[in-house]
Protein backbone atom coordinates (compact mmCIF):
# COMPACT_ATOMS: atom_id res chain seq x y z
CA UNK A 1 0.00 0.00 0.00
CA UNK A 2 1.66 2.96 -1.47
CA UNK A 3 1.80 6.67 -0.24
CA UNK A 4 -0.12 6.44 3.31
CA UNK A 5 2.27 9.13 4.78
CA UNK A 6 5.24 11.10 3.97
CA UNK A 7 7.82 8.99 2.57
CA UNK A 8 11.57 8.87 2.81
CA UNK A 9 13.63 11.53 0.86
CA UNK A 10 16.24 11.10 3.67
CA UNK A 11 19.38 10.15 3.17
CA UNK A 12 20.22 6.26 4.32
CA UNK A 13 20.55 5.64 7.63
CA UNK A 14 24.26 5.78 8.70
CA UNK A 15 23.42 2.42 11.14
CA UNK A 16 24.84 -0.80 10.21
CA UNK A 17 22.59 -2.76 7.91
CA UNK A 18 20.94 -5.45 9.96
CA UNK A 19 21.34 -8.23 7.38
CA UNK A 20 24.84 -7.53 8.19
CA UNK A 21 24.33 -8.78 11.53
CA UNK A 22 24.55 -12.18 13.78
CA UNK A 23 26.73 -13.48 10.75
CA UNK A 24 23.99 -13.56 8.45
CA UNK A 25 21.19 -15.21 10.15
CA UNK A 26 18.25 -14.34 8.50
CA UNK A 27 16.74 -13.73 11.80
CA UNK A 28 18.77 -10.77 12.15
CA UNK A 29 16.71 -8.83 10.25
CA UNK A 30 14.40 -8.94 12.87
CA UNK A 31 16.57 -7.72 15.47
CA UNK A 32 15.35 -5.25 17.77
CA UNK A 33 16.82 -2.33 18.98
CA UNK A 34 18.45 -3.49 21.94
CA UNK A 35 19.51 -6.50 20.07
CA UNK A 36 21.03 -4.18 17.45
CA UNK A 37 22.57 -1.72 20.26
CA UNK A 38 20.74 1.44 18.82
CA UNK A 39 21.40 4.66 21.51
CA UNK A 40 23.38 2.16 24.30
CA UNK A 41 26.01 3.79 25.73
CA UNK A 42 27.74 7.50 26.72
CA UNK A 43 28.02 8.53 24.30
CA UNK A 44 26.64 5.25 21.94
CA UNK A 45 29.21 4.53 19.39
CA UNK A 46 28.87 6.33 16.24
CA UNK A 47 26.94 3.54 13.86
CA UNK A 48 24.75 3.39 16.42
CA UNK A 49 23.43 6.73 16.70
CA UNK A 50 19.97 7.34 15.87
CA UNK A 51 18.69 10.98 14.37
CA UNK A 52 16.17 12.28 12.20
CA UNK A 53 17.63 9.98 9.03
CA UNK A 54 16.05 7.23 10.53
CA UNK A 55 12.09 8.67 10.64
CA UNK A 56 11.41 6.91 7.47
CA UNK A 57 14.09 4.04 7.46
CA UNK A 58 15.48 1.26 9.05
CA UNK A 59 16.74 -0.13 11.42
CA UNK A 60 17.31 3.18 13.11
CA UNK A 61 13.42 3.30 13.55
CA UNK A 62 13.08 0.32 15.95
CA UNK A 63 14.26 2.82 18.64
CA UNK A 64 13.16 6.07 17.08
CA UNK A 65 9.30 5.35 17.15
CA UNK A 66 9.85 4.93 20.96
CA UNK A 67 11.17 7.87 21.21
CA UNK A 68 10.22 10.57 18.91
CA UNK A 69 10.43 13.11 21.50
CA UNK A 70 14.05 12.94 22.06
CA UNK A 71 14.94 14.32 18.80
CA UNK A 72 11.49 16.37 17.62
CA UNK A 73 9.59 19.09 19.18
CA UNK A 74 6.31 17.58 20.83
CA UNK A 75 2.50 18.77 22.21
CA UNK A 76 1.10 16.62 25.16
CA UNK A 77 -2.89 15.78 24.57
CA UNK A 78 -3.53 14.91 28.41
CA UNK A 79 -5.17 12.20 29.84
CA UNK A 80 -8.42 11.30 31.47
CA UNK A 81 -9.25 13.07 35.32
CA UNK A 82 -10.07 9.09 35.71
CA UNK A 83 -8.58 6.14 33.92
CA UNK A 84 -10.94 3.50 32.57
CA UNK A 85 -9.42 0.03 32.14
CA UNK A 86 -10.57 -2.34 29.50
CA UNK A 87 -11.59 -5.85 30.20
CA UNK A 88 -9.49 -8.95 29.65
CA UNK A 89 -10.20 -12.42 28.33
CA UNK A 90 -7.22 -13.42 26.38
CA UNK A 91 -8.35 -16.44 23.89
CA UNK A 92 -5.56 -18.54 23.95
CA UNK A 93 -6.47 -19.79 20.59
CA UNK A 94 -5.15 -17.18 18.50
CA UNK A 95 -2.02 -17.79 19.67
CA UNK A 96 -1.95 -21.05 17.87
CA UNK A 97 -3.12 -19.90 14.65
CA UNK A 98 -1.51 -20.60 11.31
CA UNK A 99 -1.14 -17.07 8.77
CA UNK A 100 -0.69 -17.22 5.02
CA UNK A 101 2.21 -15.55 3.73
CA UNK A 102 1.27 -14.20 0.35
CA UNK A 103 2.46 -14.78 -2.94
CA UNK A 104 1.79 -18.66 -1.90
CA UNK A 105 4.59 -18.44 0.59
CA UNK A 106 3.73 -20.77 3.16
CA UNK A 107 2.08 -20.32 6.51
CA UNK A 108 3.47 -18.95 9.40
CA UNK A 109 2.35 -19.29 13.02
CA UNK A 110 1.24 -16.04 15.20
CA UNK A 111 4.97 -15.50 16.31
CA UNK A 112 7.00 -15.51 13.05
CA UNK A 113 4.04 -13.32 11.61
CA UNK A 114 4.51 -10.61 14.59
CA UNK A 115 8.52 -10.82 14.14
CA UNK A 116 8.42 -10.70 10.22
CA UNK A 117 6.31 -7.84 9.87
CA UNK A 118 7.91 -6.62 12.83
CA UNK A 119 5.57 -5.68 15.35
CA UNK A 120 6.23 -3.78 18.52
CA UNK A 121 2.39 -4.00 19.95
CA UNK A 122 -0.38 -5.63 18.60
CA UNK A 123 -3.54 -5.74 20.69
CA UNK A 124 -6.72 -7.36 19.78
CA UNK A 125 -10.48 -5.90 21.35
CA UNK A 126 -13.77 -8.12 20.58
CA UNK A 127 -16.54 -6.60 22.22
CA UNK A 128 -15.15 -4.34 24.98
CA UNK A 129 -12.42 -6.65 26.14
CA UNK A 130 -8.71 -7.25 25.53
CA UNK A 131 -8.38 -11.25 23.59
CA UNK A 132 -5.12 -10.86 22.88
CA UNK A 133 -2.18 -8.58 23.41
CA UNK A 134 1.90 -8.90 22.02
CA UNK A 135 4.34 -6.14 23.09
CA UNK A 136 8.10 -6.64 21.34
CA UNK A 137 11.35 -4.66 20.90
CA UNK A 138 10.76 -3.60 24.43
CA UNK A 139 7.15 -2.13 24.36
CA UNK A 140 4.64 -2.18 26.70
CA UNK A 141 0.90 -1.11 26.72
CA UNK A 142 1.92 2.03 27.99
CA UNK A 143 4.54 3.35 25.69
CA UNK A 144 3.73 5.64 23.13
CA UNK A 145 4.41 4.66 19.66
CA UNK A 146 4.75 6.96 16.20
CA UNK A 147 1.84 6.47 14.33
CA UNK A 148 2.45 8.04 11.14
CA UNK A 149 -0.40 8.77 9.17
CA UNK A 150 -2.97 7.29 11.59
CA UNK A 151 -3.12 10.87 12.85
CA UNK A 152 -4.91 11.70 9.71
CA UNK A 153 -7.79 9.34 10.48
CA UNK A 154 -7.72 11.54 13.55
CA UNK A 155 -8.26 14.80 11.88
CA UNK A 156 -10.51 13.45 9.48
CA UNK A 157 -12.40 11.97 12.70
CA UNK A 158 -12.54 15.90 13.79
CA UNK A 159 -13.79 16.81 11.24
CA UNK A 160 -16.91 14.78 10.83
CA UNK A 161 -17.33 15.45 14.31
CA UNK A 162 -17.71 19.23 13.73
CA UNK A 163 -19.71 18.44 11.24
CA UNK A 164 -22.25 16.45 13.15
CA UNK A 165 -22.05 19.25 15.77
CA UNK A 166 -23.84 21.64 12.92
CA UNK A 167 -20.57 23.79 12.58
CA UNK A 168 -20.02 23.19 9.47
CA UNK A 169 -21.36 21.20 6.35
CA UNK A 170 -19.14 18.83 3.82
CA UNK A 171 -20.76 21.23 0.88
CA UNK A 172 -19.51 24.09 1.93
CA UNK A 173 -16.49 25.57 0.33
CA UNK A 174 -13.14 25.24 2.29
CA UNK A 175 -12.25 28.75 1.24
CA UNK A 176 -15.34 30.08 2.91
CA UNK A 177 -13.15 29.14 6.27
CA UNK A 178 -9.76 29.40 4.76
CA UNK A 179 -9.74 32.59 2.70
CA UNK A 180 -6.47 32.13 2.18
CA UNK A 181 -6.57 29.25 0.24
CA UNK A 182 -8.52 31.23 -2.77
CA UNK A 183 -7.36 32.61 -5.88
CA UNK A 184 -6.73 29.93 -8.22
CA UNK A 185 -5.13 27.06 -5.59
CA UNK A 186 -6.27 23.32 -5.42
CA UNK A 187 -8.74 24.41 -2.87
CA UNK A 188 -10.01 26.94 -4.80
CA UNK A 189 -14.13 25.72 -5.30
CA UNK A 190 -13.40 22.43 -3.78
CA UNK A 191 -15.96 21.58 -0.81
CA UNK A 192 -14.87 20.11 2.49
CA UNK A 193 -16.32 17.17 2.30
CA UNK A 194 -13.84 16.74 -0.73
CA UNK A 195 -10.96 17.45 0.84
CA UNK A 196 -11.66 15.41 3.56
CA UNK A 197 -12.61 12.17 1.22
CA UNK A 198 -8.65 13.89 -0.49
CA UNK A 199 -10.86 13.99 -4.33
CA UNK A 200 -10.26 17.96 -4.52
CA UNK A 201 -7.82 18.30 -7.74
CA UNK A 202 -4.50 18.71 -7.19
CA UNK A 203 -1.23 18.72 -8.93
CA UNK A 204 1.76 17.40 -6.24
CA UNK A 205 3.74 14.41 -7.00
CA UNK A 206 5.07 12.34 -4.25
CA UNK A 207 7.93 10.83 -5.94
CA UNK A 208 10.25 10.25 -3.40
CA UNK A 209 14.20 10.81 -4.65
CA UNK A 210 13.41 13.90 -7.06
CA UNK A 211 14.41 17.13 -5.22
CA UNK A 212 11.84 19.25 -7.48
CA UNK A 213 8.95 16.93 -6.01
CA UNK A 214 5.82 18.28 -4.17
CA UNK A 215 6.60 15.91 -1.16
CA UNK A 216 10.30 17.04 -1.23
CA UNK A 217 9.04 20.84 -0.66
CA UNK A 218 6.53 19.71 1.82
CA UNK A 219 9.23 17.83 3.77
CA UNK A 220 11.16 20.87 3.90
CA UNK A 221 8.83 22.91 4.50
CA UNK A 222 7.77 20.94 7.87
CA UNK A 223 11.73 20.92 8.70
CA UNK A 224 11.61 17.17 8.36
CA UNK A 225 13.69 16.79 5.36
CA UNK A 226 17.45 18.80 4.22
CA UNK A 227 16.88 21.62 2.12
CA UNK A 228 18.24 21.25 -1.36
CA UNK A 229 21.02 24.25 -1.89
CA UNK A 230 20.16 26.46 -4.57
CA UNK A 231 16.49 26.25 -4.19
CA UNK A 232 13.73 28.23 -2.35
CA UNK A 233 11.32 27.12 0.08
CA UNK A 234 8.18 28.44 2.06
CA UNK A 235 8.67 29.33 5.68
CA UNK A 236 5.55 27.79 6.87
CA UNK A 237 2.99 25.22 6.17
CA UNK A 238 0.56 28.51 6.47
CA UNK A 239 2.65 29.83 3.46
CA UNK A 240 2.81 26.71 1.23
CA UNK A 241 -0.50 24.81 1.13
CA UNK A 242 -1.75 27.97 -0.90
CA UNK A 243 1.30 27.49 -3.47
CA UNK A 244 -0.55 24.40 -4.50
CA UNK A 245 -2.30 24.41 -7.81
CA UNK A 246 -4.94 22.06 -9.17
CA UNK A 247 -4.67 19.11 -11.76
CA UNK A 248 -5.89 20.26 -14.93
CA UNK A 249 -6.57 16.62 -16.27
CA UNK A 250 -9.61 16.28 -13.72
CA UNK A 251 -11.81 18.00 -11.61
CA UNK A 252 -12.94 18.16 -8.12
CA UNK A 253 -14.14 15.11 -6.75
CA UNK A 254 -13.81 12.38 -9.81
CA UNK A 255 -10.39 11.22 -8.29
CA UNK A 256 -9.21 9.82 -5.08
CA UNK A 257 -5.59 10.68 -5.06
CA UNK A 258 -3.79 10.35 -1.56
CA UNK A 259 -1.75 13.40 -1.15
CA UNK A 260 -0.61 14.55 2.61
CA UNK A 261 -1.01 18.01 2.63
CA UNK A 262 -4.96 17.67 2.30
CA UNK A 263 -4.88 16.94 5.54
CA UNK A 264 -3.25 19.99 6.22
CA UNK A 265 -6.41 21.46 4.88
CA UNK A 266 -8.91 19.04 6.63
CA UNK A 267 -7.46 20.60 10.07
CA UNK A 268 -7.05 23.90 9.31
CA UNK A 269 -10.57 24.44 8.49
CA UNK A 270 -11.52 22.35 11.98
CA UNK A 271 -9.69 24.21 13.80
CA UNK A 272 -10.98 27.66 12.19
CA UNK A 273 -14.66 26.16 12.60
CA UNK A 274 -14.18 25.15 16.06
CA UNK A 275 -11.97 27.37 16.83
CA UNK A 276 -9.57 24.86 18.75
CA UNK A 277 -6.37 23.28 18.09
CA UNK A 278 -5.86 19.25 16.92
CA UNK A 279 -4.45 18.45 20.29
CA UNK A 280 -7.11 20.54 22.40
CA UNK A 281 -10.12 18.55 19.99
CA UNK A 282 -8.63 15.39 20.92
CA UNK A 283 -8.63 15.52 24.63
CA UNK A 284 -11.87 17.57 24.77
CA UNK A 285 -14.10 15.17 22.17
CA UNK A 286 -11.88 11.96 22.48
CA UNK A 287 -9.26 11.21 25.24
CA UNK A 288 -11.04 12.93 28.34
CA UNK A 289 -14.04 10.83 27.68
CA UNK A 290 -11.97 7.53 27.24
CA UNK A 291 -10.30 7.04 30.26
CA UNK A 292 -7.01 7.44 29.22
CA UNK A 293 -3.92 6.73 30.92
CA UNK A 294 -0.72 6.71 28.98
CA UNK A 295 1.39 9.86 27.53
CA UNK A 296 0.22 10.65 23.80
CA UNK A 297 1.44 13.60 22.28
CA UNK A 298 1.42 14.82 18.75
CA UNK A 299 4.99 16.01 16.85
CA UNK A 300 5.25 19.86 15.46
CA UNK A 301 7.15 21.12 12.69
CA UNK A 302 9.75 24.04 13.07
CA UNK A 303 7.26 26.62 13.06
CA UNK A 304 5.66 25.21 16.73
CA UNK A 305 2.93 24.25 13.94
CA UNK A 306 1.23 19.90 14.07
CA UNK A 307 2.40 18.12 11.73
CA UNK A 308 -1.29 16.64 10.71
CA UNK A 309 -0.30 14.19 8.02
CA UNK A 310 1.77 12.01 10.98
CA UNK A 311 2.70 13.49 14.14
CA UNK A 312 0.58 11.63 16.67
CA UNK A 313 2.49 9.00 19.40
CA UNK A 314 -0.01 6.86 21.46
CA UNK A 315 0.15 3.71 23.99
CA UNK A 316 -1.48 0.24 22.65
CA UNK A 317 -3.87 0.71 25.28
CA UNK A 318 -5.16 4.00 25.03
CA UNK A 319 -5.79 3.08 21.18
CA UNK A 320 -7.05 -0.12 21.97
CA UNK A 321 -9.92 2.05 24.01
CA UNK A 322 -10.14 4.14 21.15
CA UNK A 323 -11.17 1.28 18.76
CA UNK A 324 -13.67 -0.28 21.58
CA UNK A 325 -15.40 3.09 21.67
CA UNK A 326 -15.92 2.94 17.82
CA UNK A 327 -16.57 -0.71 17.42
CA UNK A 328 -19.43 -0.48 20.15
CA UNK A 329 -21.57 2.54 18.28
CA UNK A 330 -19.36 4.95 19.50
CA UNK A 331 -20.21 4.43 23.32
CA UNK A 332 -17.67 3.82 26.12
CA UNK A 333 -17.93 3.53 29.72
CA UNK A 334 -21.95 4.36 29.73
CA UNK A 335 -20.97 7.73 27.60
CA UNK A 336 -21.70 8.56 23.81
CA UNK A 337 -18.52 9.92 22.81
CA UNK A 338 -18.58 9.58 19.03
CA UNK A 339 -22.22 9.61 17.47
CA UNK A 340 -23.46 6.12 15.54
CA UNK A 341 -24.21 8.51 12.37
CA UNK A 342 -20.82 9.90 12.24
CA UNK A 343 -19.58 5.88 12.56
CA UNK A 344 -22.10 5.05 10.18
CA UNK A 345 -20.46 7.53 7.30
CA UNK A 346 -16.80 5.85 7.81
CA UNK A 347 -18.34 2.33 7.60
CA UNK A 348 -20.29 3.27 4.44
CA UNK A 349 -17.15 4.56 3.01
CA UNK A 350 -16.56 6.86 -0.20
CA UNK A 351 -16.62 7.14 -4.20
CA UNK A 352 -15.41 3.42 -5.44
CA UNK A 353 -15.19 4.43 -8.58
CA UNK A 354 -13.07 7.33 -7.81
CA UNK A 355 -10.79 5.07 -5.88
CA UNK A 356 -10.16 3.11 -8.57
CA UNK A 357 -9.61 5.54 -11.14
CA UNK A 358 -6.68 7.38 -8.80
CA UNK A 359 -2.73 5.67 -8.67
CA UNK A 360 -3.77 4.10 -5.31
CA UNK A 361 -6.46 1.53 -6.59
CA UNK A 362 -3.85 0.09 -8.83
CA UNK A 363 -1.98 -0.81 -5.74
CA UNK A 364 -2.45 -4.22 -4.16
CA UNK A 365 -3.79 -5.28 -2.42
CA UNK A 366 -6.31 -2.75 -3.16
CA UNK A 367 -7.13 -3.53 -6.88
CA UNK A 368 -10.65 -5.38 -6.72
CA UNK A 369 -12.72 -2.59 -6.57
CA UNK A 370 -13.67 -3.38 -2.94
CA UNK A 371 -12.18 0.09 -1.40
CA UNK A 372 -12.77 3.67 -0.72
CA UNK A 373 -11.76 6.03 1.25
CA UNK A 374 -13.79 8.50 3.19
CA UNK A 375 -12.96 11.33 5.52
CA UNK A 376 -9.32 10.40 5.80
CA UNK A 377 -10.30 6.69 6.29
CA UNK A 378 -9.65 3.53 3.76
CA UNK A 379 -12.62 1.37 3.88
CA UNK A 380 -12.66 -1.73 2.56
CA UNK A 381 -16.14 -3.05 1.35
CA UNK A 382 -15.39 -6.60 0.41
CA UNK A 383 -18.44 -9.00 1.46
CA UNK A 384 -17.81 -10.65 4.91
CA UNK A 385 -14.48 -8.21 5.49
CA UNK A 386 -16.36 -4.95 5.58
CA UNK A 387 -13.92 -2.64 7.37
CA UNK A 388 -12.77 0.57 8.08
CA UNK A 389 -9.21 1.15 8.93
CA UNK A 390 -5.92 4.11 9.98
CA UNK A 391 -3.40 3.23 8.78
CA UNK A 392 0.15 4.68 8.66
CA UNK A 393 3.73 3.98 6.78
CA UNK A 394 6.12 1.29 8.40
CA UNK A 395 3.09 -0.94 9.96
CA UNK A 396 0.61 1.26 12.17
CA UNK A 397 -2.50 0.04 12.00
CA UNK A 398 -6.34 1.01 13.65
CA UNK A 399 -8.48 -1.71 11.93
CA UNK A 400 -12.23 -1.02 12.78
CA UNK A 401 -14.26 -4.15 11.78
CA UNK A 402 -17.84 -2.51 13.56
CA UNK A 403 -19.96 -5.18 12.02
CA UNK A 404 -17.97 -8.34 14.43
CA UNK A 405 -16.94 -5.73 16.76
CA UNK A 406 -13.51 -6.13 16.60
CA UNK A 407 -10.69 -3.85 16.59
CA UNK A 408 -7.15 -4.42 15.78
CA UNK A 409 -3.82 -1.67 17.08
CA UNK A 410 -1.15 -2.92 15.26
CA UNK A 411 1.90 -0.47 15.80
CA UNK A 412 5.37 -1.83 14.16
CA UNK A 413 8.59 -0.68 13.36
CA UNK A 414 8.80 -2.24 9.55
CA UNK A 415 12.15 -0.82 7.97
CA UNK A 416 10.34 0.03 4.37
CA UNK A 417 7.83 2.85 4.41
CA UNK A 418 5.03 0.90 2.34
CA UNK A 419 5.24 -2.53 0.99
CA UNK A 420 2.32 -4.82 -0.69
CA UNK A 421 3.81 -8.14 0.74
CA UNK A 422 4.38 -6.56 4.48
CA UNK A 423 -0.05 -5.09 3.55
CA UNK A 424 -1.22 -8.20 2.47
CA UNK A 425 0.77 -10.19 5.06
CA UNK A 426 -1.19 -8.42 7.94
CA UNK A 427 -4.56 -8.42 6.06
CA UNK A 428 -3.92 -12.09 6.06
CA UNK A 429 -3.34 -12.08 9.38
CA UNK A 430 -6.01 -10.11 11.03
CA UNK A 431 -8.54 -11.93 8.81
CA UNK A 432 -7.37 -14.82 10.58
CA UNK A 433 -8.22 -13.77 13.47
CA UNK A 434 -11.08 -12.33 13.16
CA UNK A 435 -12.54 -15.76 11.78
CA UNK A 436 -11.36 -17.20 14.91
CA UNK A 437 -13.44 -14.89 17.08
CA UNK A 438 -16.52 -14.35 14.82
CA UNK A 439 -17.02 -17.79 13.58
Amino acid sequence: MKKLALHSLLSASLLTPIATLADGHDDAKYATADELGLMQGFPPAPDKRVDGSSLLSGPGNRWLYQNMRTLYPTANIPNANQPVHLGKQIDGGIERLMVQRPNDGGKADMETWLKETYTDALVVVHGERIVYERFLNGMDSHQPHQMMSVTKSFAGLLGLMAVEAGLASERDDVTDYVPELADGTAWADASFGEVLDMTNSMDFTEIYDDPDSGIRHYGVVLGLMPAVEGRSYANSIYEYLPTLMIDKSHRHGQVFHYQTPKTDVVNWVTNRISGRSFQDAMYDALWSQLGTDGETYVVLDKNGTLFAGGGLNATPYDLARFGAMMINDGKFNGQQVVQPETIQKLADGGSRSAFSKGPNGKDAPMTDGNWSYRAQWWVRHTPGREAFMALGIHGQWIYLDVERKVAVIKQSSQPTSADSYFDSYNFNAIDTIIDRLTR
